[in-house]
């Protein structure tokens, strides 16, 4: 039964609840990561890191200070400042020990200190009441549900070329509107989630 619980929360995050498409977070992400592969993999790679390492240290805090303390009404505070730390200490951590890693992703991970998918996470995990094994799952697949919407939008956009269409669509409105069809498709899924 309780692994029909992570096998939902995982189809949620992944599907009917992608961060990008269906949540709206996390949109504010490199606007390179929507144009090109490679940067798409690199900032989804990116938000995937510091989505597991926010929810894990924010969920860490939620049950062993916040909530022993009916301290609750602090958790976007706290959330907020243990959000931007992990970044921190995920760059400084690549830095010293991956050097290579670091100078390919040091832009996207720069990026992330103001991207709202990883502190997201971390509310919707906490107000769910996640445990820590559910809370993981839901970032590590929510993560996942970004990689593959940033990748797939970079690909369709490398492969259809936008700029092929009339002249009123290119640009913004194209691409609104490629984006607002992926999220159609995902709707399908909605209800996935197991309680």
């Amino acid at each position: 039964m309780y692994s029909a619980h992570l096998t939902g929360v995982a189809l949620a995050a992944l599907l009917s609840e992608n961060f990008l498409l269906v949540n709206c977070l996390g949109i504010g992400t490199r606007t390179e990561a929507f144009r090109s592969p490679r940067e798409a993999r690199r900032t989804g790679f990116s938000v995937l890191i510091a989505m597991l390492a926010s929810v894990f240290f924010t969920w860490m805090a939620d049950y062993l200070i916040l909530r022993q303390f009916r301290l609750e009404y602090l958790r976007v505070m706290v959330f907020t400042g243990i959000s931007l730390g992990s970044v921190a200490l995920l760059r400084f951590l690549f830095r010293t020990f991956l050097p290579e890693l670091s100078a390919r992703l040091d832009d996207s991970m720069a990026a992330l200190s103001t991207n709202c998918a990883a502190l997201g996470a971390s509310l919707l995990a906490s107000t769910r009441g996640y445990l820590l094994s559910q809370a993981m799952t839901f970032a590590l697949f929510g993560g996942l549900g970004v990689l593959v919407v940033l990748i797939s939008f970079a690909g369709i956009r490398d492969t259809v070329g936008f700029d092929d269409c009339p002249r009123v669509f290119r640009g913004a409105p194209i691409e609104l509107i490629t984006a607002g069809l992926m999220a159609l498709a995902l709707v399908g899924f909605y209800g996935l989630h197991i309680n």
